[in-house]
């Protein structure tokens, strides 16, 4: 982004610089600062001093040009449309210039940086080639004014009361100013508790994943993760953040007193919804404007998926039943946070519970109940109980198939080893990039490299890629830019599809998600080359050369039959050498 370099100079000296202040009054309005806990620019403005003028200044001290809006010419309608009304009012910002793949905005916070991504966002959603932005900063008024102008706006319409149904009817998803009464401000009062089971109940039905709560300056913003992409939905009041943050904690069972360390618990919402059948895991962390809370909702009548809707290919499909028939050996699922293990897992372990088998699993903590016959422990490490204990302990109840939730440290890898080694499949997680890579981590924790080789079956790397949504999805042919971004691996001319847009998708052009595999196969060449001491560069070679195919061929494939998106494929995969 660009912006002018600061003076180096505070705040207070330029006041003093530019003549606005005298050093006797800039010491007055600071000892009011620490008294009425006010900010100076707050101070400034109540003291009748010019909002242009200390805009300015503000500028020049945080590094940003400053101009009046109200003489600047009207941006054209193609820039505009993109960005309504009621948007640019609530967020304080608009675009004015477009040139030469630089987006220009005004702003009157120009430091909140978090509304200038998802600005850029909405502009880049729009296939505007966006290389940099940059930051011009103006008065509040003059950008109301501004708004009002340049959308020829009535008077009446520019209300704040009205901006919220502007928002949803014109702008999706729409970000809502939520309404709480500065006495109704408590944790248990009736506001806030609707407020928290709404931003709950509505998560759930625009099938979100996460909720997260995050405490900014003057506010606290609320943002749900849908199909794998961060939308902000909500702004609350920051007078009313700590009473809708302790409501979170109580329905969590966690220490309400306690916001220096983070904490860990569990909602529960059929007791303040029956209709609603979740439950949610809750984390909290101590940020310097209050505590930062995220949410996993695990929908309790969700099913399982079955291998067939995880979106493996016919090549990678016979490669992991091959893999999950065997009666011994290790089966690893590597990849971030997010990308489907659990899901792939629980996929894999239904398809093989069967009464003549038993299944156990040791997890941190039980996301789902399988049923079955799957026998399903929660690890506890603060009580002794880690994942290499539980396999020890497994091992005495006669198991077939062992899920570990993930490897986290030598001890742990080697019990796994151990126990596949003794006739038992075991199933479990490592967070490394790809499955190759996976081989060579295995071997850098400590374990032999043979007893890598003897005991690792297949190792599935994966990552979540968005589906086009199949009523608004229309094809069309790649042009060089296509090309460029995918930096060749897709030819201009080619037929690709995308999604245009419409009511089912909530306007995105994407519906759910699908996975991206790398499927290792380990075969007589690999554990050949492991146990010589092959580095994962020639590793990586024979196992192309044995027929893996990368995630980034996967997920072309994926692009080229409609399933998703080029720009899915940039976002998700690597380019390969």
């Amino acid at each position: 982004m660009a912006f002018k370099r600061p003076t180096g100079k505070s705040f207070e000296e330029l006041l003093i610089e530019k003549g606005i202040l005298t050093k006797e009054k800039l010491q007055e309005l600071l000892t009011k600062v620490t008294k009425e806990k006010k900010s100076l620019e707050q101070l400034l403005l109540e003291s009748g001093f010019s909002e242009e003028k200390i805009a300015a200044v503000k500028a020049e001290y945080l590094g940003y040009e400053f101009i009046d809006l109200s003489s600047y010419p009207q941006p054209p309608a193609d820039l505009l449309k993109h960005i309504k009304p009621a948007y640019a009012k609530n967020y304080k910002v608009i675009p004015i210039r477009y040139e030469d793949d630089v987006l220009t905005v005004a702003m009157a916070e120009p430091r909140d940086f978090m509304a200038l991504e998802e600005v850029i966002r909405l502009y880049k959603d729009a296939k505007f080639r966006i290389k940099d932005s940059r930051v011009i900063m103006t008065t509040t008024k003059q950008l109301f004014s501004a708004i009002e102008k340049f959308y020829a706006l009535p008077k009446e319409e520019i209300g704040m009361g009205n901006i919220l149904s502007q928002l949803a009817e014109t702008y999706k998803p729409e970000i809502e100013v939520a309404e709480v009464a500065r006495e109704d401000a408590t944790e248990n009062s009736a506001p806030i508790v609707m407020l928290a089971n709404k931003i709950i109940e509505e998560a759930f039905q625009k099938r979100t994943s996460d909720i997260h709560l995050e405490p900014a300056i003057d506010h606290l913003r609320v943002r749900y993760r849908i199909d794998g992409e961060l939308t902000e939905v909500m702004r609350v009041p920051r007078y009313a953040q700590d009473a809708l943050i302790t409501r979170f904690k109580i329905m969590s069972d966690m220490r309400i007193d306690e916001r220096r360390q983070p904490q860990d618990g569990r909602i529960d919402f059929t007791k303040y919804n029956p209709a609603v059948e979740i439950d949610l895991r809750v984390s909290t962390v101590p940020t310097p404007h209050g505590e930062d809370i995220v949410m996993r909702i695990l929908d309790k009548k969700s099913s399982i998926l079955s291998l067939d809707m995880l979106g493996f290919n016919e090549h990678n499909m016979k490669l992991y039943k091959d893999a999950i028939a065997s009666p011994y050996g290790i089966i690893l699922h590597v990849g971030p946070t997010g990308s489907g293990k659990t899901t792939a897992l629980y996929a894999a372990l239904k398809s093989m519970d069967t009464p003549d088998v038993k299944i156990v699993t040791a997890e941190d903590p039980v996301e789902y109940t399988l049923g079955g016959q799957i026998i399903q422990s929660n690890i506890n490490p603060a009580a002794g109980y880690t994942f290499a204990k539980a396999i020890r302990a497994f091992m005495r109840h006669d198991p077939d198939i062992i899920l570990i939730g993930e490897i986290r440290d030598l001890e742990t890898a080697k019990t796994a080893v151990e126990a596949s080694l003794t006739g038992h499949l075991v199933f479990s997680t490592l967070h490394t990039n790809d499955a190759v890579g996976t081989v060579t981590r295995l071997t850098e924790m400590g374990i032999e490299s043979y007893l890598v080789a003897d005991s690792l079956l297949l190792v599935c790397a994966q990552r979540l890629m968005r589906r086009i949504c199949k009523k608004c999805k229309e094809s069309y042919i790649a042009t060089d830019e296509e090309e460029e971004i995918t930096k060749g691996d897709i030819k201009a001319g080619t037929t690709l599809y995308k999604g245009k847009g419409c009511d089912a998708c909530e306007g995105t052009g994407y519906k759910g998600r699908t996975g991206v595999y790398e499927i290792l196969s380990m075969n007589r060449k690999l554990r050949s080359l492991l146990i010589k001491g092959a580095s994962t560069e020639e590793l990586r070679k024979a196992a192309i050369e044995t027929g893996m195919r990368t995630l980034r061929q996967d997920a072309i494939e994926k692009a080229l039959t409609g399933v998703s998106t080029v720009e899915e494929v940039v976002s998700t995969t690597l380019a390969e050498a």
